[in-house]
């Protein structure tokens, strides 16, 4: 039992650690856009753009943000932002940094808020 408490520590640590690192990256980027404006001056007007921005790299600011509480939630949306985003761009699949770098902080805190509350129950039983 407490070699799994110890494993479950080291999945959220390795998950905050990550997660906050692609959180501050790609709001750096968001911000600088922002900031800057697109070279080509056209900015997000096709709407697939404008849906590729929500899955990714919204969708990955909002749930890793939420994830730093509520760590099923956020995965979760981080997560289905990563899967929508493959699903639009399928070129991005074979990126192995894109999906190396960027889809297991959210898949982490999904597996850590299942062996907390699976850790939680077995407490309760006994």
């Amino acid at each position: 039992m407490k070699d799994q408490t110890r494993i479950t520590t080291l999945i959220c640590w390795i998950a905050r650690i990550w997660g906050t690192l692609i959180l501050v990256f790609v709001l750096f980027f968001i911000v600088a856009l922002i900031v800057g404006g697109d070279e080509s001056g056209e900015g997000l007007f096709n709407t697939k753009e404008i849906i590729t921005f929500i899955f990714f790299p919204l969708s990955s600011v909002i749930g890793l943000s939420i994830a730093l509480k509520r760590e099923g939630l956020g995965g979760l949306i981080t997560t289905i932002g990563i899967i929508g985003l493959f699903m639009m761009r399928f070129d991005l699949i074979s990126n192995a940094y894109f999906i190396a770098g960027i889809a297991p902080p959210g898949i982490l805190y999904m597996v850590y808020w299942y062996l907390t509350k699976r850790q939680a129950e077995n407490n309760n039983e006994n």
